[in-house]
């Protein structure tokens, strides 16, 4: 086994604290006993879950409204953002099953459609959005107190809303993986100073919110990896899908040829050559362009990162006696802002945001989405009664109205839901239960778990065609 650097967090159970302590299995019939890692039981329970598994058909970045098998989808980017992660975990020596289970586990909260989802819930929960959804039920955002990010989600969606075991609920992650998965986006969006308000997470000790960045260089590196992943690989869907944008794309990308961010590219087996035109990129061959790129990039932030992790180990055994404590690391050593200083990185963002995100279908694609998933969200105010049994029973096994406790009681039901008040027992509650955090919360774990597809098909049974599913 490789030597871990002395930042490294350790396979053994002292750094992989979780909430329930766990028990080695033991398989007396075979006189075995399982001997994976704990990161590596944390990275095997990630990739077997359902909401994993949901992201096969979630939208990446560049939604189109159309199913289109060369373009990534949310469960390809996160497999490319592993293998990325674990190929720079590798170089700078650091734990590599740690750093592939946070990036198998970064995106499972991630809404339908792409950010828009996630901007929708939050916006919505807070009062923000234009139409004030929750001002027309006459519900006050400020007592709400809750709002919705993608990164707390898929914490939350490990600790609390997963099942599958009988000893907890959740998958009982350890702490350096929740909090790699929480760091690996911004706390809060742009415009909010603070971050959001996750009752169940927000206050933890073990996830560190006393600073924005992992404490851990694994997590760390998922930002990088991450945001690496996206813009890269957003470039080439827009070349493979053809987002009307192409022709403007490759010319872009011949302007920084021509600048010379990507010396010695010349020479390279996809550029085209000629006497009588500058090098260019053999659309053929861009994936080949695209894997490049990556690696090149991959390469300079390598050594920027080992540069300051040296810098850091050197200074903290200077400063600490008798034994430093290199856990939680307390500065940005790894993360996505070492790419701010990289001028190839930076120009290919400014082409993704500019000609990509921008494009005229994404932006028409994304209204729809806001207006699917706004109306979604109203029929279920309108009568959450609509909600799947499923959802009812998990906000009845938390609701602490009083009057909802009392007539469920009354059912004397084995499996009592608000399903079953009857209209007059309903319409007495129907106000309290629609305004309580706790069931906006789990209303909005529902819509976070959905696809695009499932997104759609509901939207259509909820408005505009028969559910016969009776």
């Amino acid at each position: 086994m490789t030597k871990l650097h002395p930042l490294a967090i350790r396979n053994d159970a002292e750094c992989a604290k979780r909430k329930f302590p766990e028990p080695k299995k033991e398989y007396p019939i075979l006189h075995a006993r399982d001997e994976r890692s704990p990161f590596q039981h944390d990275k095997d329970r990630i990739l077997y879950c359902k909401s994993f598994r949901r992201l096969m058909h979630k939208t990446q970045v560049c939604f189109t409204g159309t199913m289109n098998e060369h373009i990534r989808t949310r469960l390809t980017h996160t497999l490319e953002v592993a293998q990325i992660a674990r190929t720079i975990a590798r170089l700078v020596g650091v734990n590599e099953d740690l750093t592939e289970a946070i990036a198998l586990g970064h995106d499972v909260g991630h809404t339908p459609f792409g950010h828009i989802g996630e901007y929708v819930i939050h916006e919505l929960l807070t009062g923000k959005d234009e139409r004030k959804i929750l001002n027309k039920f006459n519900i006050d955002p400020e007592k709400v107190g809750i709002g919705f990010k993608h990164n707390y989600q898929s914490v939350r969606a490990l600790m609390d809303v997963e099942t599958g075991y009988s000893s907890y609920d959740g998958l009982n992650i350890s702490y350096p993986v929740l909090e790699g998965i929480l760091k690996h986006s911004k706390l809060c969006f742009k415009k909010e100073p603070d971050f959001i308000q996750y009752e169940t997470i927000t206050n933890l000790p073990e996830l560190h919110f006393e600073q924005a960045f992992s404490a851990s260089i694994e997590g760390q590196i998922i930002s990088l990896s991450d945001e690496i992943a996206q813009v890269c690989h957003d470039i080439e869907d827009a070349i493979e899908g053809d987002y009307k944008s192409k022709k403007l794309i490759l010319g872009h990308i011949g302007e920084i040829i021509d600048q010379g961010f990507l010396k010695d590219i010349e020479d390279q087996p996809f550029i085209k050559n000629s006497d009588a035109c500058k090098p260019r990129i053999d659309t053929r061959c861009f994936k080949e362009f695209t894997s490049w790129v990556i690696g090149l990039i991959v390469l300079e932030s390598v050594a920027t990162i080992k540069e300051n992790m040296e810098d850091y180990l050197t200074r903290k055994e200077k400063s600490s006696y008798p034994k430093p404590e290199y856990y939680p690391i307390t500065e940005d050593l790894a993360t996505e802002t070492i790419l701010e200083k990289n001028a190839l990185f930076t120009r290919l963002k400014d082409l993704q945001e500019r000609f990509i995100i921008n494009n005229y279908r994404i932006h028409r694609e994304n209204g729809k989405a806001k207006f699917i998933l706004r109306q979604i969200i109203k029929a279920y105010l309108t009568n959450p009664k609509q909600l799947p049994d499923s959802v009812l029973m998990r906000y009845t096994e938390v609701c602490e109205i009083q009057r909802v406790k009392k007539y469920l009681k009354n059912l004397n039901l084995h499996h009592e839901t608000i399903r079953y008040l009857n209209e007059r027992e309903f319409e007495d509650c129907r106000y309290e239960i629609i305004s309580d955090p706790k069931f906006l919360r789990i209303l909005s774990d529902y819509i976070a778990s959905m696809t695009d597809l499932y997104a759609f098909t509901e939207y259509k049974k909820l408005y505009l065609e028969e559910d016969t599913g009776i």
